[in-house]
């Protein structure tokens, strides 16, 4: 299992981060009828960096092997 544990753990969660988010906000877009540009250009991108922070620090503690 040594092998594959990520070499940058950090990295490694905010990639999943990352990737939730999209996901997320894939979904929500979907379904959701307030899509102004101005509401998706702040709201969006907050969340986004914020879960991927979140990631990022939760990668480093948790990920490591």
């Amino acid at each position: 299992l040594r092998h594959g544990a990520p070499a940058r753990p950090a990295v490694a969660g905010a990639i999943a981060g990352l990737l939730s988010a999209g996901l997320a906000a894939t979904l929500y877009a979907s379904h959701c009828t307030d899509d102004s540009p101005l509401f998706v250009a702040t709201w969006y991108t907050i969340a986004t960096a914020l879960v991927t922070a979140l990631g990022a620090l939760l990668g480093s503690k948790l990920l490591r092997y």
